[in-house]
């Protein structure tokens, strides 16, 4: 090229194209730079020079999807979480820090969900603690800052502030852009269908009671806007869930407070749900840890934890209240990550992984009011840099023992 000689967008493309040709065919080809350059020579020693040069390979045969689901415990704001997350001198809420630490398991999921056991009214001033439950709706929030996607709000406090607080409720979480099951406007279907990446997911929640707040309704209020346990219509729904999604998840808020055993009555239950179409059952009431099970079913493997125990909860050692005794049981839930992976020829969708990652209930006192950090625990003695003081993590490490002794984490065998 002259020196001083303007270069032309013509020639500028050409020289671009040329370049490319030359990687693509090189790469692509298994032919070395030096053979295009020199115009082919045939002395050229191609295979020497090619032999470094990994020869791309091509596959025909589609890729199975994956999809990701990330399930929380119990969320039951006792009055202390509202105290604590109160701006001092402001009319507003901060719950952020209690949740940080789950960000980098919950967000990277295709979708994540909490059973969130209140109310959440706007009405400054109403709110409280056990037994009627009514938190600020800044809760939410802290939810969706940490990439939670979806509220359960099928549970015995949701009518703690009525019908109209219920509804009142729903509306707050979804103004926050998140979703919300339990709560609903008469409409059909009550269960929820989504898409995550290319896998359809079913979801629906159903409830044993609402403290017998339901009884204030009317049999029409309480068909349309509630989710109760009633088998009939449980079988119906789920089936037609289950001809709709290529795999479906139940959240089931029932169980005997306390107690670390199933009920028979859960057993039989979760059993007919896997029998009209379930394959995810996810647990909670119980405010401690029940254990997980695996069902096989004509060969696919189904999955059910009975109770994911208090996520967040002031019921624990030096409180008042129930438990009277273990409370320590009561401090104890997890996160459950579940793998769906979708074969791509045949379309079906099976579990490909189950993993549990304990979490354990930190409180502490910061300027005379007490604070609350929820800490998982992915594995034993897995913090090296000082992230918590040595006494906070011996106890949540015996946590993360008395979680794993009841659940077991599960992958699906090679085909």
């Amino acid at each position: 090229m002259e020196k001083g000689k303007p270069v032309t967008l013509t020639k500028v493309i050409v020289l671009i194209c040329t370049s490319l040709a030359i990687i693509f065919i090189s790469v692509y080809l298994n032919v070395p730079h030096s053979y295009i350059r020199d115009g082919g020579d045939p002395n050229t020693n191609i295979s020497s020079s090619a032999s470094a040069v990994p020869k791309a390979t091509f596959s025909s045969e589609p890729q199975p999807l994956k999809a990701v689901i990330v399930s929380a415990g119990d969320c039951v704001l006792h009055e202390v979480f509202q105290k604590s997350a109160k701006i001092e001198n402001e009319d507003r809420y901060d719950f952020n820090s209690i949740f940080e630490a789950i960000k980098p398991y919950t967000e990277p999921a295709h979708y994540s969900l909490i059973s969130f056991e209140s109310a959440a009214t706007n009405k400054r001033g109403d709110y409280s603690g056990y037994p009627l439950f009514n938190c600020p709706p800044e809760i939410f929030d802290a939810f969706k800052n940490v990439g939670l996607d979806l509220v359960n709000n099928s549970n015995n406090h949701q009518l703690d502030r009525k019908l109209k607080g219920m509804l009142e409720t729903r509306d707050n979480i979804r103004s926050r852009g998140l979703e919300v099951l339990g709560v609903y406007d008469g409409e059909e279907p009550r269960y929820m269908i989504k898409e995550l990446n290319g896998i359809k997911v079913g979801l629906m929640a159903y409830t044993y009671s609402c403290n017998m707040n339901e009884d204030a309704l009317t049999a029409k209020q309480r068909e349309h806007h509630l989710a109760l346990i009633d088998e009939k219509r449980m079988e119906q729904e789920i089936t037609e869930m289950e001809g709709k999604a290529d795999a479906t998840v139940i959240a089931m808020h029932w169980g005997t407070e306390y107690t670390q055993k199933p009920t028979d009555y859960q057993e039989k239950l979760a059993r007919k749900m896997i029998d009209w179409g379930a394959d995810v059952i996810l647990g909670s009431h119980p405010h401690v840890v029940q254990p997980s099970e695996l069902i096989d079913l004509n060969g696919d493997t189904k999955y059910i934890i009975y109770s994911m125990g208090n996520f967040v909860s002031n019921q624990r050692r030096g409180a008042s209240g129930y438990p009277k005794t273990h409370k320590e049981l009561c401090e104890d839930s997890m996160l459950i990550n579940i793998e769906f992976v979708k074969d791509a020829g045949t379309s079906k969708t099976v579990i490909n992984k189950v993993t549990h990652i304990p979490t354990w209930l930190w409180r502490y006192s910061k300027d005379g009011v007490y604070r609350f950090q929820v800490i998982p625990v992915p594995l034993p003695d897995y913090y090296k840099n000082g992230e918590y003081p040595k006494e906070v993590l011996a106890e949540a490490y015996e946590s993360y023992k008395r979680t794993m002794s009841l659940v077991s984490d599960y992958q699906r065998p090679s085909p």
